[in-house]
């Protein structure tokens, strides 16, 4: 019989849960921040293995910050405990047939994951156990996914332009539809009453759920937008571009408020700190190996992280200052305040 599941409260809009290990006070004090991040240390998660041609796709804290999922394009999803960096502590889920596309965490379980593959299949894993809970096949090749915030459904977009919806429960699809054009992401609000997609137009699509009645759009980009976040007040959305521009938008009017240039290669991923004071984005630029931190609200930069290889994936942790990234040969690698991540 599988160990009982730990439940998490959903977090309420604007509530921010506290961990022992990062400052009680946000660095709220532009000026403080430079000298914080230059104390970060740098930890890499070294999978042996696997060759040096086999990627990270996809990289996710669960709601605690205590397990971190990687999507492998070797076929595996792979979750580490980031206080354990050794390979033998981590653990692998087997059961795709092809590269995973992407992972995301039950928000309301901290043992309960789901991954994405374009082998057609979407998996429901607790990786205490090591055990797939469920399979559902959607009949395309799958590219995101995201969770909704009460737990009960996992909505999964195909290259073939459909959106399908999951029962956690049952373990099966409820509803499907057709998109208006190609998606490369997907996200609920933070109070799950919308849906975000990101398209290949360069627009994002908003859609009221579960009605699915479109509710606005935003021209981010002028070409592609292949990422978009949330922060976790709802106050800023962050669009990533193939133009390797991030945009700002502020959710209550829906203004472009800032954007961030610098980078030379489409944008992959983006990033807001817990508390949605700064952000940072990743990319497989190849002459520059940088993570830039940003305040969102000045664009001031605010500390420079130099990587030897491109970044493709950055995710902060949900609840402090600790950044994990991907795209270093060696594994995924994890930047810290102290010796406990």
């Amino acid at each position: 019989m599988p160990p009982p599941i730990r439940r998490i409260q959903p977090k309420e809009r604007g509530q921010l849960s506290l961990c022992h290990n990062f400052p009680l006070r946000s660095l709220t004090k532009v000026a403080l921040a430079p000298y914080y991040f230059s104390g970060l240390k740098t930890r890499t998660y070294h999978d042996t293995t696997r060759n040096a041609s086999v990627s990270i796709r996809d990289l996710n804290w669960n709601p605690p910050g205590n397990r971190i999922a990687c999507a492998l394009s070797d076929k595996l999803v792979r979750v580490w405990n980031p206080d354990k960096p050794e390979i033998r502590m981590s653990t692998e889920l087997k059961g795709h047939t092809a590269p995973v596309s992407a992972v995301a965490w039950d928000p309301t379980h901290s043992d309960i994951l789901a991954s994405c593959s374009i082998d057609m299949s979407v998996r429901f894993w607790d990786y205490r156990i090591k055990s797939c809970m469920g399979v559902v096949t959607t009949g395309g090749e799958n590219i995101a996914l995201a969770w909704h915030p009460d737990g009960g459904t996992v909505a999964v977009a195909t290259k073939d332009d459909k959106l399908h919806f999951i029962s956690v429960v049952t373990r099966t699809i409820t509803a499907t539809n057709s998109l208006p054009t190609s998606v490369h992401s997907l996200i609920f609000s933070n109070s799950g009453d919308t849906l975000l997609l990101s398209t290949a137009e360069g627009r994002v699509l908003l859609y009221d759920f579960p009605s699915l009645t479109p509710s606005h759009s935003i021209d981010a980009h002028a070409s592609a937008a292949l990422c978009l976040e949330l922060d976790q007040r709802g106050v800023h959305l962050a669009v990533g571009g193939s133009d390797a521009v991030v945009g700002i938008w502020d959710t209550s009017e829906w203004i472009c408020t800032r954007t961030l240039r610098g980078m030379e290669a489409p944008v992959k991923s983006v990033s807001f700190s817990y508390d949605g004071s700064y952000i940072c984005a990743g990319s497989d630029e190849k002459e520059s190996h940088d993570i830039q931190i940003v305040h969102v609200d000045s664009g001031e930069h605010m500390h420079t992280f130099n990587t030897t290889h491109p970044v493709t994936n950055v995710r902060w942790h949900p609840h402090r200052y600790t950044l994990a990234y991907s795209g270093d040969p060696s594994g995924m690698r994890i930047i810290f305040a102290n010796d406990k991540v």
